[in-house]
């Protein structure tokens, strides 16, 4: 038989061994919940939905800012602006006068 078939040599090329983007996918760490210390509520304010951690229970929390609402609600000079933090640890900053629904997730 010729060495030569189809005018390539017979000798096999050297294969390429997989690119640096498939092995990095094959070991690229999954993502885990970061462990929050905390109780994760979901507070119900102005028809938005927001997941908040919070470092007391629901029902303290609830009394709490229920409380806090009722007394300074008439003070035009209280803004009402609670900075809270979210299950990733961001702060979200939220006028609150009013809560519709605080649930314990």
């Amino acid at each position: 038989m010729p060495t030569e078939m189809y005018g390539e040599n017979s000798e096999s090329e050297p294969k390429a061994e997989a690119g640096p983007m498939k092995k990095a996918l094959k070991e690229a760490p999954k993502k885990r919940k970061p462990k929050v210390e905390g109780f994760h509520l979901r507070i119900g304010v102005m028809g938005t939905l927001i997941d908040i951690m919070s470092p007391i229970p629901r029902d303290q929390f609830a009394e709490e800012m229920c409380d806090t609402i009722n007394e300074r609600s008439s003070d035009p000079g209280w803004s009402g602006i609670y900075h809270l933090k979210k299950i990733d640890g961001k702060i979200v900053s939220v006028r609150l006068r009013s809560i519709d629904v605080i649930e314990e997730m």
